[in-house]
């Protein structure tokens, strides 16, 4: 197998990996935690996010990496090598989103997962802790939609010679 055949086999499955991955917590996991008490909820957020975290960020680099080998591989000024780009770049923009968008909803939910009791109760009667399930859930989701367009695109490069 060629360099070339390997990077597209990386960056494709891998984007589709992540859309996949990422779906699961939105899709089955957070809405089982909605009507739990904050003591159950919070603590199982924690374990969600750092599982997560610790397959997304290293296959985020793979997929990114093996879109930048075929944007850098592909003719120059062609079609191929800026959807390739534009791939990785799609993939990668997960992480500054998730930095930027979700990490004061996912810090105030950490926070409350190895607070009191007092403050998890606080929350939950407020609204608070459900608006930030829902509101992870709902950014997640974009994660999703952006990883899943990364592996469009890098499928649609792929074909591009063929039509």
């Amino acid at each position: 197998m060629d360099s070339i055949i390997a990077a597209k086999l990386v960056s494709i499955s891998s984007a589709f990996i992540l859309s996949g991955y990422m779906l699961s917590p939105s899709q089955n996991t957070l809405p089982l935690l909605y009507p739990q008490p904050a003591s159950v909820s919070t603590v199982l957020f924690r374990g969600v996010f750092n599982r997560g975290a610790a397959l997304v960020i290293p296959v985020t680099g793979l997929s990114v990496a093996a879109s930048a080998y075929l944007a850098y591989t592909a003719p120059t000024g062609s079609t191929e090598r800026t959807l390739w780009a534009v791939s990785g770049a799609v993939t990668f923009a997960m992480l500054p989103m998730t930095q930027v968008v979700m990490m004061p909803g996912i810090h105030r939910l950490m926070d409350l997962s190895s607070g009191e009791a007092s403050a998890q109760q606080k929350a939950a009667a407020s609204g608070e802790l459900l608006k930030l399930l829902k509101a992870w859930a709902a950014q997640n989701w974009v994660r999703v939609a952006m990883s899943g367009a990364g592996g469009l695109l890098g499928l649609y490069a792929m074909h591009l010679k063929e039509l």
